[in-house]
């Protein structure tokens, strides 16, 4: 190595070493570099982020269309039309599993987050006939013409529905 370039390497050493530096810029990369950082900052930077209203509501319509996509998979594959224990333990079953997958999909795994994923299922579970009411085409295409017929048959619109009572507001 040249004299010049020990000198260069001293001279960058002496700039790192600097105790006024929080970086030191680097000509080789063109770019500055950060001087070591501890573990606590880096904690602290990951504990820095705040739930916001978009996540919160993204984190309804997952448990929203997790029961959604229960109820379709019951009524389609597993063919139990009828109201009773083992449907409302299958939907919620099935809405659960479907809840763990999507959010860890999407990183919603805070705790604040699964309670709006559980009030989604809830929400769904109670007053989610409604939509079959307002929107029956829809609803016979993601359910079917048949589930469609039953909901409106023994359900009101804007009502609550849970189990076999319905609750008319």
């Amino acid at each position: 190595m040249s004299p010049k370039g020990i000198e260069d390497f001293k001279h960058r050493v002496k700039r790192i070493n600097n105790p006024r530096n929080m970086a030191y810029f680097d000509p080789d990369l063109g770019m500055h570099i950060p001087k070591h950082v501890s573990q606590d900052t880096i904690r602290r930077n990951a504990k820095a982020r705040k739930p916001s209203f978009v996540a919160f509501m993204a984190s309804l319509l997952i448990g929203a269309g997790a029961l959604v996509g229960a109820q379709a998979l019951r009524f389609r594959y597993l063919q139990m039309t009828e109201i009773s224990n083992a449907t409302l333990f299958t939907d919620l079953l099935l809405a659960t599993l479907f809840v763990l997958t999507l959010s860890g999909m999407m990183r919603y795994r805070m705790v604040r987050y699964r309670v709006a994923q559980m009030a989604g299922v809830v929400t769904v579970l109670v007053a989610g006939h409604n939509l079959v009411w307002y929107y029956p085409d829809a609803a016979a295409v993601v359910y079917t013409a048949d589930y469609v017929q039953i909901v409106r048959e023994t359900t009101a619109p804007m009502s609550l529905v849970f189990r076999d009572t319905t609750y008319g507001l």
